[in-house]
């Protein structure tokens, strides 16, 4: 079942670096070892959005891997090297606020925390010395469909995001990517399928005038016909043909959203 498209945001909260104690204090000591996450609980907030607290037996050091599924389904996971998992039983079924389950799962000393949704939701993070915060709220409204596809001004709000590069590359067995490098993680996104085209929308960013044009890409042999890349009011959008109905899966990792083939 094809699912239909909603924003995405992505705030990503700066973790500051561990202040470090005497080099020579430090010279002879066992390296140290791997984090604990501890335990997951979330709540309801009033407005209609949850909050999920992940518990460390140590702060965080460095910035977890961020990875964002828009199509098919939607997910938002966190990566955590050099952790363990002592949360318990899993998967933790919620069910409620958009969110449908909670999974942590391990391999070695690396863990992640998956948060399975049932609608796209906005997210913030937020580090509270051993504690993360994962803020979810309910999208912003798809204001890109409404607007005309050629403005005939300037947009009165300047984006605050962009689009960097749309590049195509085809691999050795003949399928076909899409990678969109964007100006920060932090860009809004939109998918939806209507037949065989598969629109993504960038919601509050502008596109490069050197990457408004069309990509026929036909003569490649790969499932990907053409790439439209073009402003929509204050947004941008890509517009991609396909041939025939295969699923395309569009997720996001960091500053770089990606659409390939599902297997």
């Amino acid at each position: 079942m094809r699912n239909p498209g909603w924003p995405f945001l992505v705030l990503l909260c700066l973790i500051a670096g561990v202040p470090q104690g005497d080099a020579s204090a430090a010279e002879g000591q066992p390296p140290a070892g791997p984090n604990n996450l501890q335990a997951v609980d979330y709540a309801a907030l009033p407005a209609g959005g949850a909050l999920v607290k992940v518990v460390f037996t140590q702060p965080l050091k460095v910035q977890p891997g961020l990875l964002v599924s828009h199509h098919p389904g939607n997910s938002i996971s966190f990566d955590f090297p050099n952790t363990v998992s002592e949360a318990g039983r899993q998967p933790i079924e919620v069910a409620q606020r958009g969110l449908r389950s909670i999974q942590v799962v391990q391999s070695g000393t690396r863990t992640r925390l998956i948060l399975n949704l049932d609608r796209p939701l906005i997210f913030e993070t937020t580090l509270r010395g051993s504690e993360l915060l994962i803020t979810l709220r309910r999208p912003i409204s798809g204001a890109a469909r409404d607007a005309p596809r050629w403005p005939d001004g300037a947009s009165p709000d300047v984006p605050r995001h962009g689009l960097r590069e749309v590049e195509f590359q085809r691999g050795d067995s003949g399928e076909g990517r899409i990678v969109v490098e964007v100006s920060d993680a932090a860009v809004a996104v939109e998918v939806r399928r209507q037949g065989n085209t598969l629109i993504v929308d960038f919601l509050d960013a502008r596109v490069a005038p050197q990457l408004v044009r069309r990509l026929d890409l036909q003569d490649f042999g790969t499932p990907i016909l053409k790439i439209d890349t073009y402003p929509l009011g204050s947004h941008a959008r890509l517009q991609v043909e396909l041939a025939g109905a295969g699923e395309m899966s569009v997720y996001q990792f960091n500053r770089r959203l990606v659409l390939a083939p599902l297997p």
